[in-house]
């Protein structure tokens, strides 16, 4: 007879826990260890999704937005495509989604703009997206108010 298979068919009627000896890598040390480790490696993996997750802007004003933040993410350019379709077309120069209302409430308290800088808050998204932003080639980045304000200088 074969040594081998007799060992394999002793093995065969026997659990699996006693066949690889995990009694012996649960112990309470072991377990401890285990922990630990998962803990490092939860810690290193939220803290390498945080750095690489949306950057920090510096959002202005703030405050209560029109609509809701990740709604907005996804869908401003969308809103903004259908107000300049209303303003081009209908005339319609102010809404609730206007070009000119995002800039008064995001512009930089420091600067007036929404570009210029890496926390911008247009551009810092726009940056971190890698998409080109051409709006402010005809449209001004800054408040109206600081519009009016380099005026009378």
């Amino acid at each position: 007879m074969n040594p081998l298979h007799d060992q394999s068919a002793a093995l065969l009627g026997r659990p699996l826990r006693d066949v690889l000896h995990v009694d012996l890598l649960v112990t309470v040390p072991a377990r401890i260890i285990v922990f630990i480790v998962a803990l490092l490696c939860l810690a290193n993996i939220a803290a390498a999704t945080e750095s690489y997750g949306m950057p920090k802007l510096d959002i202005g004003k703030g405050g209560h937005c029109v609509a809701d933040p990740q709604w907005m993410r996804v869908n401003h350019m969308k809103v903004l495509f259908q107000q300049r379709d209303e303003t081009v077309h209908l005339g319609i120069r102010d809404g609730k989604y206007s070009l000119k209302n995002c800039i008064e409430c995001h512009a930089s308290l420091r600067d007036n703009s929404v570009i210029g800088r890496a926390d911008s808050f247009c551009e810092g998204c726009h940056r971190y997206e890698a998409v080109k932003i051409d709006c402010f080639e005809c449209h001004s980045s800054k408040r109206s108010t600081a519009l009016a304000q380099e005026v009378s200088k």
